[in-house]
């Protein structure tokens, strides 16, 4: 990515990739060392969690040589915030680096079908139906951007296993005492085959054979190193809502199937329910801004709705359904408007039509899956 990066930006730059010892010596002595070696305004780090007192020399460069722009990415959160030591606060931007969208994969796929079309905008049965066609690979082999290489089935799915492997063998042992990573590791299968549901730490604990509190550090290094996402509960204590622990999903669709060695397309599978609701779940979460959090709501009758988007403390419910009778108002949704009467506006995502009906003075879209990046509340 920061190579791509760079090659965007131009002009003179340095790229060091701190995997790579030689670089990694260079800021391992210290900001004194960097500077006399750089000559570049623009400098490029990759891999940056390697040194263990990079934070410091981020923090002398910003402030002694404020001319040099420094660009740095790391791949796993619990090891780049371990080093960073010094207080960066009012010198530094993050951005947190996701795999593709499905628009940003369609530019490699089909890039006719780009820009994907508006809400509203009315576009034909045939296009309709080859944005829902590119769908069926996007979804089966995952959004890695390493993927684009590979043009055969196998080839991708030894990528994909290679990644886990990867994962299990290099980052976590730098986490976890070997007689640990077999538990963690079955924690991950279970944690696969039971994508999109609740996080019970209590089953976690008995599937592992592990404490609650080592429970909670897998989950925390689980997240740290970007593979489970955990999506919080709306509550305004509002009586029933007494569920409170958080659903989760797994970061990568196609990682998740090599897990469960299970490609088959969507349509063929028990889980194409929760597929579906992974594939909404990352594409809001990759497209919306610092403005929106992503909850669930549930009630301890079971009253539910899979996605509730938050912007200014104004609520937008999102069904997620497959075969759904068109203009039906989902029975989750209405349940909100009653725990919600102030709520405007809603949206079901859908493998049918682009529709819009009104429910008293609240409006619901219908839209089909391929436009689930789209949404936003007005």
């Amino acid at each position: 990515m920061l190579q791509v990066i760079r090659e965007r930006l131009g002009g003179v730059s340095a790229y060091y990739n701190l995997e790579n010892p030689l670089h990694l010596s260079l800021f391992n002595e210290g900001y004194t060392s960097f500077i006399r070696q750089n000559s570049a305004l623009l400098v490029f780090i990759d891999e940056f969690q390697y040194c263990k007192n990079i934070s410091s020399i981020f923090k002398a460069i910003h402030d002694l040589n404020p001319e040099i722009k420094l660009y740095a990415s790391g791949s796993s959160s619990l090891e780049i915030q371990a080093h960073l030591k010094e207080s960066l606060a009012g010198r530094k931007i993050e951005r947190n680096i996701f795999p593709l969208t499905f628009a940003e994969w369609l530019q490699s796929y089909d890039s006719a079908l780009l820009p994907l079309p508006l809400p509203g905008e009315i576009s034909s049965v045939d296009i309709g139906e080859k944005y829902r066609s590119a769908l069926i690979p996007f979804i089966r082999f995952g959004a890695m951007p390493g993927l684009l290489q590979y043009q055969t089935e196998i080839d991708k799915r030894e990528y994909l296993h290679g990644i886990y492997q990867t994962y299990i063998a290099k980052d976590i042992k730098s986490f976890l005492k070997n007689e640990s990573i077999l538990s963690f590791s079955k924690m991950i299968s279970y944690l696969a085959v039971h994508n999109g549901t609740l996080l019970n730490k209590n089953t976690l604990s008995t599937i592992c054979g592990e404490s609650s509190r080592q429970i909670d550090k897998y989950i925390d290094i689980l997240e740290g190193t970007f593979t489970i996402a955990l999506v919080r509960p709306l509550s305004q204590n509002k009586g029933k809502e007494l569920v409170k622990k958080p659903k989760y999903y797994l970061y990568d669709q196609g990682v998740l199937n090599s897990i469960l060695q299970d490609f088959r397309e969507r349509t063929l599978r028990k889980d194409s329910g929760t597929i579906n609701e992974q594939f909404v779940y990352w594409e809001l979460r990759k497209n919306l801004d610092i403005r929106y959090t992503i909850h669930f709501w549930r009630t301890s009758d079971g009253k539910e709705v899979d996605f509730v988007l938050e912007k200014d403390r104004q609520y937008l419910p999102i069904e997620v359904k497959s075969a759904w009778p068109e203009g039906k108002i989902p029975p989750g949704i209405l349940h909100f408007f009653a725990y919600y009467p102030e709520t405007l506006q809603a949206c079901v995502l859908y493998d049918g039509k682009e529709i819009t009906i009104h429910h008293g003075h609240r409006t619901v879209n219908f839209l089909p899956l391929y436009k689930s990046s789209m949404i936003t509340m007005q």
